[in-house]
């Protein structure tokens, strides 16, 4: 059995040969720089000339003979092409590195030890529907975006036994990245107190997520097994919006998105979410999600595997989920490592509908042996 075929069958809610493992197919799935570079040092490998593929969260380019051998990842990523704009310009300010995306988000980050972009300026001011229509959309179309992209991801297809993922440019859905254009506390003022514009600006990312996901599937739809969206709702300890205001104003614009990736290519459809999410997860289901990311065990009523298995698993897959990755991860042992994801591969294998990767994103500061603690432990408990 190749990875496409174990990823299928297990997406299919089939028991493949072994559990298929992700690691650095999406951006909420790899590693940050940092972990990566004391990873490969570890394992006395040579990072190489590292290429960021993601800037805000400085995820790496991952090598891929250590995604071939340490990893046995199955899963790869075909990706747009950056816009006519081309890569980020990056200017040092006041002890910062600063940029602005094509959405014209403002970020930095320090530029002595610092980790992440953080966003710090939001380009749509107010809650005005003449601020709204005075924004200028980035272009789906741009020509220079799909250069050359179906035959990467139809060479991907044909020459490699991977499974095939892929996202638009942002990869965030409409209720995150109305946060990211207005600001996270103004957003949500307007969801409370001026919700037509709040539904007026996520129905419009809705319409330009659609005309984008119909471009980019008509490039690699032949050719990809996932589509990925993400789209925050919950918190460590609870939903960020009530359920009640998200199903009137948030679900039945993701319902359209989602309905038009599905008519326009035959695949899996996975959603990310952070945190407590056990409250929407019936939600996920009802707007057509087949693969729920990750399972955040030390979020409020999502530490029960087995049960969350036994409830949604008929529906669901869940893609990631295999160690706490804010306490045991970063500061257990490699044998509390090992006992954990040895429990949540037992809880979540059976009857396949799982893939197995680390719970968003390995952090600056885990231990090296703790991942390979993990890795190992998927390798030797894995196996159906």
């Amino acid at each position: 059995m190749n990875s496409r075929e174990r990823l299928l069958t297990a997406l299919a809610h089939g028991e493949p040969d072994r559990v298929p493992i992700d690691l650095g197919a999406t951006d909420v799935t790899s590693i940050h720089r940092d972990a990566y570079i004391e990873l490969m040092a570890h394992l006395g490998r040579d990072p190489g000339s590292m290429t960021i593929d993601n800037l805000v969260q400085q995820l790496p380019k991952l090598d891929e003979t250590f995604l071939q051998e340490i990893v046995k990842a199955d899963v790869r990523a075909v990706k747009e092409n950056m816009g006519s704009a081309g890569p980020l310009r990056i200017e040092e300010r006041d002890g910062y590195c600063c940029t602005v995306n094509e959405w014209g988000i403002g970020m930095r980050m320090p530029k002595d030890g610092g980790l992440y972009f953080d966003l710090v300026d939001f380009p749509i001011k107010e809650s005005t529907l003449k601020a709204l229509d005075a924004y200028t959309w980035p272009s789906p179309a741009d020509p220079s975006r799909w250069v050359g992209v179906a035959e990467r991801a139809r060479h991907l297809y044909e020459t490699t036994p991977y499974g095939l993922v892929t996202t638009w440019a942002t990869g965030m859905g409409v209720f995150q990245l109305s946060q990211f254009l207005r600001g996270m506390e103004d957003f949500f003022m307007d969801l409370a107190s001026n919700p037509g514009f709040a539904t007026r600006l996520m129905g419009k990312l809705g319409e330009v997520m659609s005309e984008w996901y119909s471009i980019l599937l008509d490039q690699v739809g032949p050719y990809v097994q996932v589509v990925r969206i993400a789209d925050d709702l919950a918190g460590q300890q609870g939903p960020l919006i009530s359920p009640v205001l998200y199903r009137k104003l948030v679900k039945p614009i993701q319902k359209k998105v989602i309905a038009a990736i599905k008519a326009k290519a035959n695949v899996y459809v996975m959603y990310h979410s952070d945190g407590a999410m056990l409250s929407f997860l019936p939600d996920l289901i009802d707007i057509g999600v087949d693969i729920f990311n990750p399972v955040q065990v030390n979020a409020r009523g999502m530490g029960d595997t087995l049960w969350l298995k036994q409830e949604f698993g008929r529906d669901l897959s869940f893609w990631g989920g295999l160690c706490d990755n804010q306490f045991t991860l970063p500061f257990g042992t490699p044998q509390d490592v090992r006992s954990e994801t040895r429990r949540r591969l037992e809880d979540l294998m059976p009857g396949g509908g799982f893939v197995a990767a680390p719970i968003h994103n390995i952090q600056a500061g885990v231990p090296a042996e703790n991942i390979v603690a993990m890795l190992e432990t998927v390798h030797t408990y894995g196996i159906y």
